[in-house]
């Protein structure tokens, strides 16, 4: 198996590391791999079988959606007919993963492995015309816990 060692603390890592497994430095590594793959995103105030180091502060993702309007004659028809208004629903669910994008991008930008207390809010603005889509929680570097034998 190969190994790589720590700028940091000069530590063995696995060769397919992104972080140092002992002190929870970032090896340089391509960035959208990194974003995509490696940043932990949870809800909660820790990550299960890891230790955090360093709380590098708040982070954010934003953005804006408005429907054009082919979308908004689309969700009147669906909503004479009551239910799900599915032009709407995909749109939101766009603007949450983006926001999420964007939330991970500030993260990694801080030097982040980790983002604790993830959460979502979602407002109304422009008179109705308009809904923010917001991401928020905090950038951490985490380092996995060993067990002891």
């Amino acid at each position: 198996m190969e190994e790589k060692y720590c700028p940091k603390c000069g530590k063995k890592s696995p060769a397919n590391a992104f972080f140092c497994s002992s002190c929870g430095a970032s090896f340089k590594i391509d960035r959208a791999r990194k974003e995509q793959s490696q940043v932990i995103v949870v809800t909660t105030p820790t990550v299960p079988g890891y230790q955090i180091t360093k709380v590098l502060g708040a982070v954010h993702g934003l953005t804006v959606r408005t429907r054009g309007v082919g979308g908004k004659i689309v969700a009147g028809i669906e909503g004479i007919f009551g239910g799900e208004v599915t032009s709407y629903s995909s749109e939101a669910e766009k603007a949450r993963r983006d926001s999420l994008k964007r939330l991970v991008e500030k993260a990694t930008t801080k030097g982040a492995n980790a983002i604790v207390g993830a959460d979502f809010e979602t407002s109304d603005i422009l008179q109705g015309t308009a809904t923010l889509f917001s991401a928020y929680g905090t950038a951490v570097v985490v380092k996995p816990v060993r067990k002891e034998n």
